[in-house]
Order: C-alpha cells, then sequence, then structure tokens
C-alpha cells in the first residue's frame, strides 16, 4: 500500500500530466490553425530581416506584373488530385517555343508577387512561363496548405499541363521560391517526374515541416520545438492529410538525378542559410549547384545582387542544354 503522501504525489503527477496533454493537443490546434489554414489577407512578411526591404520587394513586383500585364498572358486552370481547381498566370515566349518554366511562390504569398520579377530573363531565353498559385493561396482553391508536400502534386500536375500543350518534347524548367523551393525539390523526388523535366532552381528552401517550424519555434520564442510539433503533425495529418514527417525536402533531394542550382542568401534568418547547405551535400544529382548570395536576406538573393542571380541562373540552363561542354570545361 502506498502511503497517504505518495498517494498524493501521484495524484498529483497525473493531474500535472493531464494537463500537459491537454495544452499540447490545444496548441497543436491552435498552431496548424495560425501556420496552415488559408489565410483571409495575404502577409508577405518573412521574418524581421526581410522588413526593411518590403517597399523594394513591392514595387519591383508591382512593376513586372505591370509589364507582364501588357503581354498576352492567360489565366490557365486545372484540377488538383483532389479535386481542387488550381489556376496560374501563362505568359508566353516572345517566340515559338516549347521551353516552359513552371514558377513557384511561397508560403503566404501568391504566383505573379513572388514570381513576376523572374519573367523577364526567362522570356530572354525563350521560355514560356507558367505561374502558378499554391493551394490555398491566390485564385486557387483550397482551405489547407500543403507545405510543399501536397503541392508537389500539385506541380506534377502543371508538368503534365506543359506537356499536353507543348508535346511530348517541350523542355521543362521548375523554379520555386522558399516554399515554392522546397515544393519543386520534393516534385522532382517523385519517382513520376516526367522526362521533359530537365532542372530544377530551388532558392531558400526549407529542409522539412519539423525543421523550419522547430527552428522558428527556437529562434523566436526560445523553446524545444519537436516535443510540441508532433501534435500539431498529428492535427495536421487528421485535418489536412499529411503529417511533418512526410515533409521533408532533405530527403526527397536524394531521390533527385537532374541538374539542380541550390540558392539562398547568407543572411537569411526566416530560412537559414545552413539548410541549403545540407541539401546541396544530400543531393545526388551529378549536375548540381549552389549559390551563395553575400548578404542577401529571405527571398531576396534576386533584389540584392541582379546581374549574378541572373549569370547563375543563365549558366545553369546553358548547362543543362550542353552537358558534354560542361564535363569539357570540368576536366581542364
Amino acid at each position: 500500500m502506498l502511503s497517504a503522501g505518495m498517494m498524493r504525489l501521484v495524484i498529483l503527477l497525473s493531474v500535472v500530466s493531464v494537463l500537459l496533454l491537454i495544452g499540447m493537443i490545444i496548441f497543436g490546434f491552435w498552431m496548424f490553425d495560425f501556420a496552415l489554414v488559408r489565410k483571409e489577407t495575404v502577409n508577405f512578411d518573412a521574418g524581421d530581416d526581410l522588413l526593411p526591404h518590403m517597399d523594394v520587394i513591392r514595387f519591383r513586383s508591382k512593376e513586372a506584373q505591370n509589364k507582364i500585364r501588357q503581354l498576352s498572358c492567360e489565366e490557365v486552370y486545372i484540377k488538383s488530385f483532389d479535386d481542387l481547381l488550381l489556376h496560374a498566370t501563362f505568359v508566353p515566349s516572345p517566340y515559338f517555343s516549347r521551353k516552359v518554366v513552371i514558377a513557384v511562390h511561397g508560403y503566404n504569398s501568391y504566383g505573379m508577387f513572388d514570381m513576376s520579377s523572374v519573367v523577364p530573363f526567362f522570356r530572354g531565353m525563350g521560355y514560356n512561363v507558367i505561374i502558378v498559385d499554391d493551394r490555398a493561396h491566390g485564385k486557387s482553391e483550397g482551405k489547407y496548405i500543403g507545405f510543399g508536400w501536397l503541392d508537389r502534386m500539385d506541380v506534377l500536375n502543371w508538368c503534365r499541363y506543359a506537356k499536353e500543350r507543348f508535346g511530348k518534347n517541350c523542355e521543362i524548367l521548375l523554379h520555386g521560391v522558399s516554399m515554392g523551393a522546397a515544393t519543386v525539390l520534393m516534385t522532382c523526388g517523385e519517382s513520376a517526374l516526367p522526362r521533359q523535366v530537365k532542372g530544377v532552381i530551388a532558392d531558400c528552401p526549407f529542409a522539412g515541416a519539423y525543421e523550419e517550424f522547430g527552428y522558428m519555434m527556437r529562434s523566436n520564442y526560445r523553446i524545444p520545438g519537436r516535443p510540441l510539433l508532433y501534435f500539431v503533425s498529428m492535427v495536421c495529418k487528421l485535418r489536412a492529410g499529411y503529417s511533418f514527417g512526410q515533409c521533408s525536402t532533405i530527403r526527397a533531394v536524394k531521390n533527385i538525378r537532374i541538374p539542380v542550382l541550390f540558392i539562398h542568401g547568407t543572411k537569411d534568418t526566416f530560412v537559414p542559410p545552413y539548410m541549403t547547405q545540407r541539401m546541396y551535400k544530400a543531393c545526388r544529382s551529378k549536375q548540381k549547384y549552389l549559390y551563395l548570395c553575400p548578404e542577401a536576406t529571405h527571398c531576396y538573393s534576386a533584389f540584392q545582387d541582379m546581374d549574378t542571380y541572373v549569370r547563375h541562373v543563365t549558366d545553369f540552363v546553358y548547362n543543362i542544354d550542353h552537358p558534354e561542354e560542361e564535363e569539357k570545361t570540368a576536366v581542364k
């Protein structure tokens, strides 16, 4: 028999344990609603490091969108695997071409805001550009944010759309920023990736849901993320259909065999550059490149040094088209 004192201690510990469990479950539902349910208003802020640059980003984006609207753009729609209507803006090449860029935006943004600024130099290389709105973003349907995992299936559908529109001999390039970068990397890790996808550009991707949310909880709130995130993951699986364990970019890159260009700003405090460096090392592609933009914050590498950014992208595209020349150069 337990003594009265021990019995009280057991009861106290049991009550505390139950309260902690209830608190963690409540936290799981709260954080899921906060981070992964579609927002009524768009918030482009990605950490304090980006705030000083938001006026520049908004101005450049608006300027680029106005130029795009002067072209023969087209609003296009496809259905997702779970019957959502997905939207994209199609920007044609200045001349006939079977080359296509599928451009994927970041978290809680929309396609034209994040990706309009890259349209001019891709069109200059003869690419048609498909600027997508992720599920639960922009003009696309959906209540829950896919955080790259559900979106990878949507990008596969956009690849099929490009193949149907431009034929089986088309050449597809995937380009994403932030969550969009994680999305295109996860897409390229799929065995169902069409052979028409020739390369992928990933600008400031996160390594996975656990890694990114855990990093944000440690850096912003000084609390250990992993124990609490297990409960958020359980809620996400229950409501959105995927777990944080499934949403792993670093696992996906181990399956990538096509050329990859990784880009990251060295001053990024929203998605730290070490995540991209880890993925670059883990990637098994024989044609992989890493560009770390000095002093750039999150999603700001193209604005920090546009000339160098364009040069790296142009060189990457050229090496995809002329792999034998790249091998000769490497031998020297």
